[in-house]
């Protein structure tokens, strides 16, 4: 009798739970990866043990653990100035402010062709 083949074994692996979970997590990680541009993993860990004590091992438990290391996006960063005071300001403490104002609209005028 031949070796059970790996794909087979998850889709048994907690009456395919495992290998439902494993398909979420793979399809949320290339969605992150896509949306992100950046790198994610997803690791499936099974450990195996016997189910009793002593030297005849006939059956064992096999437990496994999924994890995933989604992408982030990138957060940005932001400038502020440090006033005198070590508050944190969107102007510059030692400038002062101008004073803008609304230019009025004119008419545009008719402007003359130069002859040849």
């Amino acid at each position: 009798m031949g070796t059970k083949a790996f794909a087979v074994f998850l889709q048994d692996l907690r009456d395919g739970r495992a290998h439902s979970e494993l398909s979420g997590q793979l399809e949320e990680l290339i969605t992150k990866v896509k949306e992100t541009g950046k790198a994610g993993g997803l690791t499936l860990k099974i450990k195996i043990k016997p189910a009793s004590r002593g030297g005849d091992v006939d059956k064992v438990t096999v437990t496994d653990a999924i994890t995933v290391d989604l992408p982030k996006p990138e957060r940005g960063e932001d400038f502020f100035w440090l006033t005198d005071d070590n508050d944190l300001s969107r102007n510059h403490p030692r400038q002062q402010n101008l004073e803008l104002r609304e230019a009025p609209q004119t008419k545009p005028t008719n402007l003359k062709e130069a002859s040849k």
